[in-house]
């Protein structure tokens, strides 16, 4: 049917002309601009997205830029530290040279000096942008600053929840330091109030039994009237009262001893003899006897020696001899047997014990331990730390400070409160270190076993110069001296070294990696946004075809009025 109020036929091919031509323009668009998704209206989630990480892209290229920068500066640190680790070795052998009694001191000094002036400069040009990390201005001894780093931009990263943030890595300047305006430098000489001067410990006695001995040389003859009466007291202890007894040697108790009738003492021999029957007598060879070797040999023509067997209920490890009484007049040489000559070893309640002498005041560094190790009753040697938290923390204090004996005890005591059985004492400036009599009751062989090994400070070693002040012309220290404290700066100039060499290697990994990430990035967005040129090229041919079909249905579609119009002619 022709209508002639309405040309259906051209109103079709009209529409799809139109949306021939729609594809064709959006198909042209994505061929020109290379973009399949341009504006959000393409398709709203992928422009989102893949503008978020195109910024996202921006900011890992700056942070690569600023890795540069640091990389410049730990580059150009490193570089300054490997030549002073060059000079160092070059003054090291020179003080080796001087060390010759038949060199030149004044020429030695003379280069050692140049190499000084050399150093100074070294560090002084190790400059990257204004940034020195071989020359630092602190305001303070580097040994009391907490922190003192340069900030190095390493990444940039977005977590799962869409908050960014700035990744840094920190190069400590109190490793890397040469000169500190304040010292504490490589170079520079140590302060002395950081100087950790421990006393070395010393076993002041290992437990055995109580005992004591006494000389005699005899011979002495008792009479039916004479006697020569004490107290023997057995394990008597700060824990407990001992046992006593009161023993009494006369012509009759002789006389058993030694199967006699004369009363008489010959020898030390038989002095032993007598007196272990005298003990017999009131029941105290139970808990003594003369017979032991811990100080005198029975074998010795002299002496004699009285010592705890260690079989009474009491804890104690002891003998004391009072109230000594003779019927013998003063004329006798050995009116008492010997009992009041001077013992020339008189042990009582021993127990292993450990001392140490605190020399002066100090400091206690940030970085700086003292460590020492520790055992009590055979238990598994523990190491025990002192650091700066731990001083001022018991002490109630913010610098580090152990002023005297009482402070140390105070810091002993409060790193050890899980490891029961240490008891410390103070006698001036000394401090005793021995097993707790409270805990481990016990002394002599039934002490526990006791071990303290000697206060390690760490660092050990104090540099008493700097290096400007090498002379080897005076005598302020010696050749060795001055080759100590040298070997001492390049050790900590090796270690800056290799710390750098580490910043500069992670440096070069994190690089790499965000060269990678960047190019990662950016191909995870073209496949999200653009084009694919050959299948955006196919569907431009079709629809420039499907155009030209549009355009000729359009006109066929036109000529039917025409027709119309002939059967009017």
């Amino acid at each position: 049917m022709t209508s002639i109020l309405a040309n259906i036929s051209a109103m079709s091919a009209l529409q799809t002309l139109r949306a021939v031509s729609s594809g064709l323009n959006e198909t042209q668009e994505q061929v020109s601009s290379g973009l399949r998704v341009k504006v959000a209206s393409d398709n709203v989630a992928y422009w989102a997205i893949s503008t978020t990480m195109r910024s996202d892209n921006k900011s890992i290229s700056a942070a690569s830029d600023a890795l540069g920068v640091g990389a410049a500066k730990v580059d150009t640190a490193y570089a300054g530290t490997g030549a002073i680790i060059d000079l160092l070795t070059d003054v090291k052998a020179t003080l080796v040279t001087a060390r010759e009694d038949s060199v030149d001191k004044a020429q030695i000094q003379n280069q050692i000096s140049q190499l000084s002036k050399q150093a100074d400069s070294i560090v002084r040009s190790s400059s990257f942008s204004g940034i020195n990390y071989l020359q630092t201005y602190a305001g303070d001894h580097i040994n009391n600053i907490n922190e003192l780093d340069d900030v190095v931009v390493d990444s940039f990263t977005r977590n799962v929840d869409g908050a960014t943030t700035i990744n840094t890595s920190k190069v400590d300047l109190r490793k890397t330091s040469m000169l500190n305006d304040f010292g504490g430098g490589i170079l520079q000489k140590d302060d002395l109030d950081y100087y950790m001067p421990l006393g070395g410990m010393s076993t002041s006695s290992f437990y055995h039994e109580g005992h004591e001995d006494h000389y005699f040389d005899g011979p002495i003859t008792f009479s039916t009237t004479d006697s020569v009466q004490f107290d023997l007291l057995i394990d008597n202890s700060p824990e407990s009262a001992g046992m006593s007894f009161h023993i009494t040697i006369d012509k009759s108790v002789i006389d058993a001893a030694l199967g006699t009738n004369d009363g008489e003492i010959d020898n030390v021999f038989q002095l032993r003899t007598v007196i272990q029957q005298a003990f017999t007598n009131v029941g105290a060879n139970a808990y003594a006897d003369v017979y032991g070797t811990q100080a005198t040999s029975p074998t010795d023509g002299y002496n004699y020696e009285i010592r705890t067997l260690e079989t009474s209920p009491n804890v104690g490890s002891s003998i004391y001899i009072s109230g000594i009484t003779s019927t013998f007049g003063p004329t006798v040489t050995e009116r008492t047997l010997g009992l009041d000559s001077v013992p020339r070893i008189d042990h009582d309640n021993m127990i292993t014990s450990s001392s140490m002498n605190f020399l002066w005041s100090f400091k206690v560094m940030l970085d700086a331990t003292i460590s020492f190790d520790l055992s009590i009753d055979n238990a598994p040697l523990q190491t025990f730390v002192i650091d700066r938290t731990a001083v001022d923390t018991a002490l109630g204090t913010t610098d580090g400070r152990i002023s005297s004996a009482a402070d140390l005890k105070t810091i002993v005591d409060h790193i050890v409160p899980g490891f029961e059985g240490l008891a410390v004492s103070i006698s001036g400036n000394r401090l005793t270190f021995q097993a707790d009599q409270a805990i481990y009751p016990g002394y002599g062989n039934k002490a526990v076993n006791f071990y303290i090994s000697s206060f390690r400070p760490d660092p050990p070693f104090t540099l008493r110069f700097d290096l400007s002040e090498i002379d080897v012309t005076t005598s302020n220290f010696t050749i060795d001296e001055y080759i100590e404290g040298v070997e001492y700066m390049l050790s900590q100039s090796i270690d800056s070294g290799a710390m750098l060499g580490a910043i500069q290697q992670r440096i070069e990994m994190q690089a790499a990696f965000s060269q990678k990430m960047m190019d990662e990035v950016e191909s995870g967005v073209s496949r999200l946004v653009d084009t694919d040129m050959e299948e955006a090229s196919m569907r431009l041919q079709a629809f420039q075809t499907q155009k030209q079909l549009a355009l000729q249905s359009l006109q066929i579609a036109n000529s039917q009025p025409q027709n119309i119009l002939s059967l009017f002619n």
